[in-house]
Parts: structure tokens; sequence; C-alpha cells
């Protein structure tokens, strides 16, 4: 199946465990705990995906650490590589 123009894609293997992933992910943990005031310790991607938007924007399946638990959450994290610029966009807990 062709994929939709601005459609949100699934990212290959290879791209879900790159640096660039793992780096967004952290970034978003950091983003995340700065804005709540939060602690919570990165862990590992678990999926990611990726939008081609006005920029590029990234779907992050993520497992966290909270006070030595599991959990699971999404994060999107929006790249504008000509400003150089990443934003954290949206960054939920799921129900476990």
């Amino acid at each position: 199946m062709a994929n939709v123009l601005g459609g949100v894609r699934d990212c290959n293997e290879s791209s879900e465990n790159s640096l660039e992933t793992e780096s967004l992910a952290r970034f978003a943990v950091d983003e995340h705990n700065k804005k709540e005031n939060a602690v919570l310790e990165f862990g590992r991607v678990l999926k990611a995906k990726e939008q081609v938007v006005a920029g590029k924007l990234h779907h992050l399946t993520l497992e966290v650490i909270d006070a030595g638990e599991k959990k699971i959450c999404e994060a999107k994290v929006c790249v504008k590589a000509w400003e150089n610029s990443k934003e954290l966009v949206e960054f939920t807990h799921t129900q476990e």
C-alpha cells in the first residue's frame, strides 16, 4: 500500500533503534520532566513512527521508569532541521 502524503508511517527497525531516535526520546522525557517537575527516567523506545508536516513529527512509544516502576508513554517531537530546532508537542501516559 502506498504512503499517504503527510500521513504517519512506521519507521523501519534500524531507524527505530537509531541513536537519533533514542536522542529524540531522551529529549522528550527531559522536556516533560522540566515542564511537569517530574523525575521520569528514559528506559527504551518501544515503537517509532514519523510524519512529514512543517518539519518531521516523530511519534514515539516509550518505556519510562517512574519511582522504580516501568510505565509506557507516548510522545510527539517536532523537528525542523532547517531551523535547527526540536519541540516536545505532546507527552502522555498510556494505560498499562
